[in-house]
């Protein structure tokens, strides 16, 4: 998932307020089935103001499993059987996820938030937008603001949010928020390692590699991430893919990969671009698959490795089956039969095998 780092256009003012409710009953028609006591609160309403249609809503409520119910559809419960957090209702398109209000009280509900661009609401009743903590504005300064230290106690993957989120929107994150996220930065640890491992992957997915490297190492947060400090000024680019980006930074990926459970097949595309960075025959290539290849060129140029990189035909398959292969060469089927098929592929990848006469007298000799 590739996501964009530009930064925020914010929309007029004056037509954002007027327009936000409207703008959520049009996205999330059920919406209108709600109680006038629920509140759209978080990502939806920041993605609104600053002009960008959000994927889902989430929806604050007294009962949060009655106001599911009453949009007619299938119920997600979310959260584990000790820690429910929320319900869920697909509506085709629409994702509406319901939540408690905290202490009853919207304010509670807002003050307990992580960002003040997270921490504002729409009554979905009078149609106001409630925005105790500024967010709005920090909206137009383009800044990721805690809305309370505190709140990062409350939960410490906050604290990599923060970061995925200036890299993310092309943010800064204030002052104070850096200093509360340096004063807690090995309590990031205490994290479920899957919740990580998610931002981890958002934030190296939005091709703004020296960014992050530079948000991690100045919150202090790299250290326990990756337990080095980072340096985004040894990179010479941004344009950076996911798998690439951690084949850059993590000298022995299997461990990396075994601490944060990273996926199988995303610890292979490590591991095989780490080769490819010291040999990247059409072979290689051929073998690591288009996805991973083109990842090899970006990896290059953030090592300052201007390299053209001559990519193989994907679809290309031998002129001949294995058995095809066994019969000319007068062999049993065996490991030479493999060895013998790849090289007749080497052979086409280059282009001196072309036909499948050139692919019978390749073998013959070989043989």
């Amino acid at each position: 998932m590739v996501l964009s780092s530009r930064p925020i256009v914010f929309r007029s003012g004056i037509i954002a307020l007027q327009t936000l409710r409207a703008d959520l009953l049009r996205l999330f028609p059920r919406l209108r089935t709600l109680p006038a006591d629920a509140y759209v609160v978080g990502g939806a309403v920041r993605d609104l103001i600053f002009g960008a249609a959000p994927a889902d809503v989430d929806v604050a409520c007294l009962d949060p499993l009655s106001c599911a119910r009453g949009l007619g559809r299938n119920i997600i419960r979310l959260g584990r059987e000790d820690h429910l957090s929320a319900w869920r209702v697909v509506d085709g398109p629409h994702v509406y996820d319901f939540a408690a209000l905290l202490d009853g009280s919207i304010d509670a509900d807002l003050a307990r938030r992580d960002f003040t661009v997270n921490a504002m609401a729409v009554d979905l009743g009078s149609g106001a937008l409630l925005d105790p903590h500024e967010g709005r504005e920090d909206l137009r300064r383009n800044l990721v603001r805690m809305v309370d230290p505190s709140n990062f106690d409350d939960d410490p993957l906050r604290m990599v949010k923060a970061v995925r989120m200036a890299v993310r929107f092309a943010f800064s994150i204030d002052d104070a928020t850096l200093a509360a996220i340096r004063e807690r930065a090995p309590r990031i640890a205490d994290v479920a390692v899957e919740r990580v491992a998610y931002e981890l992957t958002v934030i190296f997915s939005a091709r703004s590699f020296r960014r992050a490297l530079a948000l991690l190492h100045e919150t202090t947060l790299d250290v326990p991430l990756f337990g080095r400090a980072l340096d985004g000024r040894t990179f010479a680019a941004d344009d950076v893919p996911l798998a690439a980006a951690l084949a850059l930074l993590v000298p022995d990926a299997e461990a990396f990969a075994k601490r944060w459970r990273l996926s199988g097949t995303l610890l292979r595309d490590v591991l095989t671009l780490q080769h490819l960075r010291d040999a990247h025959s059409l072979l290689d290539l051929y073998d690591a698959g288009e996805v991973v290849a083109r990842q090899l060129t970006p990896m290059l140029r953030a090592l300052g490795r201007e390299e053209r990189i001559e990519l193989p035909d994907f679809a290309m398959r031998p002129l001949l089956t294995g058995d095809e292969i066994a019969s000319l060469a007068a062999i049993a089927a065996g490991p030479r039969v493999g060895q013998l098929k790849r090289a007749l592929l080497e052979e086409q990848l280059s282009g001196r095998v072309t036909t499948r006469d050139d692919a019978v007298s390749f073998i013959t000799a070989s043989a």
